[in-house]
């Protein structure tokens, strides 16, 4: 179930114009089951997105380097997120930020820092494209909004703090 956030990802950006789709790479970055990855392969092949859509394997780089060096970030979960620890490493560097309103990212994400959409909405990832590609200030926006949130809210000091005092009152 966890690939089809990335289904509903081709799918929304198959609907966008020819211009807009040639100005755009998408990889999806990580592992995923055999099967999972067979079925996105095919959707990609039949929608003829080849040369626009990348399937990486789990990179050995530190999170943060790679995600610095995506345009946007793309969190599409349909039912569950955590805390989104990839969600709030792009808003830390400044990388703008489109997800779900599923789980744990209701803790830190907002209107203010991330363009959120509901899941399984095909239409609202192809707006979203779009705005993300014409609204340049929008998310420049957001981006500044997310990363002082990150250092004001959730650096390692606060956390640990939090850590610490959860711990020693249980």
């Amino acid at each position: 179930e966890e690939y089809k956030g990335q289904i509903d990802l081709v799918e929304g950006f198959n609907k966008l114009s020819k211009n807009l789709k040639s100005k755009c790479i998408v990889f999806f970055v990580g592992n995923g089951k055999k099967q999972d990855i067979k079925i996105l392969k095919r959707k990609i092949r039949d929608f003829k997105l080849s040369n626009n859509i990348k399937i990486l394997d789990y990179l050995n780089e530190d999170s943060y380097k790679i995600i610095n060096n995506f345009d946007l970030l793309m969190s599409l979960t349909r039912d569950f997120e955590a805390f989104g620890y990839s969600i709030a490493e792009a808003l830390y560097v400044r990388t703008p930020v489109i997800c779900t309103n599923v789980g744990g990212i209701k803790e830190f994400v907002s209107k203010k820092n991330a363009i959120i959409i509901q899941p399984n909405n095909i239409q609202s990832i192809k707006q979203s494209l779009k705005d993300f590609l014409s609204k340049k200030k929008l998310f420049n926006k957001k981006v500044s909004n997310g990363c002082n949130l990150m250092k004001e809210k959730f650096n390692s000091d606060i956390m640990s703090k939090k850590f610490l005092q959860y711990f020693s009152h249980a």
